[in-house]
């Protein structure tokens, strides 16, 4: 009974946190573009839309029952992954400028600076982390004993 009920509330919280995934660094990407025409800021949520995507990819990789969608769709778990990076990319760009925007510190030039290293930076950690880890189902590798 308590795994249907946390079935019935995990899935569509999930599939939320998959839109904010996908949806997420367009969002940025557009309030980077408005910040920067405008000199104003535009809402900064994505510190917490971060914090919640990763928290239910956690919980869909750790709970054995809400697994099956990767069995399902190989494909999704890197995905996702990528979509988690590029979130946390524009994410990081578009909070040093909302911080710039809303408080005038640090000055426009190195909050730019700042939003194009960290894109870089996430951009060189995907690299690597799909240079370790090729992208593939999540349970290809595991070892059952």
């Amino acid at each position: 009974m308590m795994r249907i009920v946390g079935r019935v509330g995990f899935y569509p919280l999930f599939f939320f946190a998959v839109i904010c995934l996908v949806m997420g660094p367009f969002m940025a990407i557009d309030d980077i573009r408005a910040t920067l025409q405008y000199g104003t800021p535009h809402g900064a949520y994505y510190l917490f839309m971060i914090g919640f995507c990763s928290f239910f990819l956690y919980l869909s990789i750790r709970i054995e029952t809400l697994q099956w969608i990767y069995y399902k769709l190989p494909i999704l778990w890197p995905v996702l992954q990528m979509c988690l990076f590029m979130l946390i990319a524009t994410g990081l760009g578009a909070t040093f400028l909302q911080h710039w925007a809303e408080h005038n510190f640090p000055s426009k030039g190195v909050a730019i600076t700042l939003a194009i290293v960290s894109f870089v930076v996430v951009r060189i950690m995907m690299s690597w982390w799909f240079a370790r880890h090729p992208a593939s189902s999540p349970f290809v590798n595991r070892r059952y004993v």
